[in-house]
């Protein structure tokens, strides 16, 4: 008899813990399909697939032995989002990488081009059937596997999504020049934000993580800006960010700025929560073994943190090398010229994060000394 009751204990829980994934795939799958169907939302001429022809296909070779394949189409489209649904005859061409191009295929929603009395033609792919579910469905999965947790972390998504906007807005429309001030508060403001949710703005440690994390981003900018300001900026080419209406050195320490920021708060996070952790559990924690254990978690950490650093830097590099070196260009020109900005913005987030260990030590001694006198004067 207990034999059967368990089991229809368990079941339930089986199926409690299924209806949300069951509601989330109707809604990931609802809004697929209504997303299919919203032409008539847009002004742009939207069309659809019909089918496609092959008409030619010409192989190419440059002088650097690169070799391309171009493809012309003949694509039947029908007009979703005019009064008479009409369909009519476009050209398309795309080459084999589809950097510039795109292929088209049957079942695809497509923009379209026209002016008075010219052709019609393919502009771009409509895509919001597929990211926009794909949205849905991250949200969803972060709300039911974390919960509480999970509806604050989008929250803070969104609002910082909106403060950068706004951020944006303000420096194109009233910008002065103070672009490293203008994200300077930015990040302070982002940083405050994001902890507070997620950790409560009452909590001592939300408040020692943000100490931290702007203890060690300032610290990193500093040392950087003595470095530059030592060897006059040599090598180092500012122009290649090819900003016309901002002075690039202020735009690239405003986009160095809220790297370090994300890296430093990574880490900052975990460390902090450990110390804070150790304090709990040892209320006479002394404070040699505080910063040991700050220098262990951080040993631990900022190796690891480093090197994803690197990868996504060098993941982001790869097209860009890869095509100046295909065209004859040798590696010292290719790094100059794509990896050298990047690459240094790399260096000075890895010594943000180096920073952050004695940093956040020293901030977590702090807080211990001010708890340890309020006990006291208790």
């Amino acid at each position: 008899m207990d034999q059967i009751v368990d089991l229809k204990l368990n079941k339930n829980k089986i199926i409690h813990r299924l209806i949300p994934w069951l509601i989330l795939g109707v809604v990931v799958l609802g809004a697929y399909f209504a997303l299919r169907s919203d032409a008539w939302f847009y002004q742009k001429p939207v069309g659809q697939v019909i089918s496609v022809k092959k008409i030619a296909q010409n192989h190419t070779t440059d002088t650097y032995d690169n070799h391309a394949t171009v493809t012309d189409q003949q694509v039947l489209v029908k007009i979703l989002n005019r009064r008479h649904q009409s369909q009519i005859t476009i050209s398309n061409t795309y080459d084999t990488s589809q950097v510039l191009n795109q292929q088209l295929k049957v079942g695809m929603q497509i923009f379209l081009d026209h002016q008075s009395h010219q052709a019609w033609g393919f502009k771009s792919v409509k895509r919001d059937a597929t990211w926009l579910p794909f949205l849905a469905f991250i949200f969803g999965a972060l709300m039911i596997l974390m919960r509480r947790a999970g509806r604050l972390t989008i929250l803070s998504v969104l609002l910082n999504t909106i403060i950068f906007s706004l951020t944006i807005w303000f420096d194109v429309n009233f910008g002065s020049g103070a672009i490293v001030i203008l994200f300077l508060g930015f990040a302070i403001f982002v940083a405050i934000l994001t902890l507070g949710l997620v950790m409560g703005f009452r909590n001592r440690q939300t408040w020692v993580i943000f100490a931290t994390v702007m203890t060690a981003t300032l610290a990193a900018l500093g040392l950087a800006m003595l470095v530059f300001w030592i060897t006059g900026k040599h090598g180092l080419h500012l122009e290649l960010l090819e900003f016309i209406t901002q002075l690039p050195g202020p735009m690239f320490f405003a986009m160095t700025l809220v790297g370090v920021l994300g890296a430093v708060m990574d880490e900052s996070t975990d460390m902090i929560a450990t110390l804070f952790t150790l304090k709990k559990e040892t209320p006479n924690v002394t404070s040699t073994t505080l910063i040991q254990a700050g220098r262990n978690v951080g040993q631990e950490i900022f190796g690891a943190l480093i090197n994803v650093l690197l990868l996504i830097f060098i993941a982001a590099q790869i097209p860009m090398a890869i095509l100046y070196l295909r065209n004859g260009n040798n590696i010292g020109y290719t790094y100059d010229m794509n990896m050298a900005l990047g690459m240094t913005q790399t260096l000075i987030s890895a010594i943000g994060i180096v920073l952050t260990v004695p940093a956040g030590i020293l901030w977590v001694l702090i807080d211990n000394w001010f708890a340890r006198r309020v006990r006291e004067n208790k």
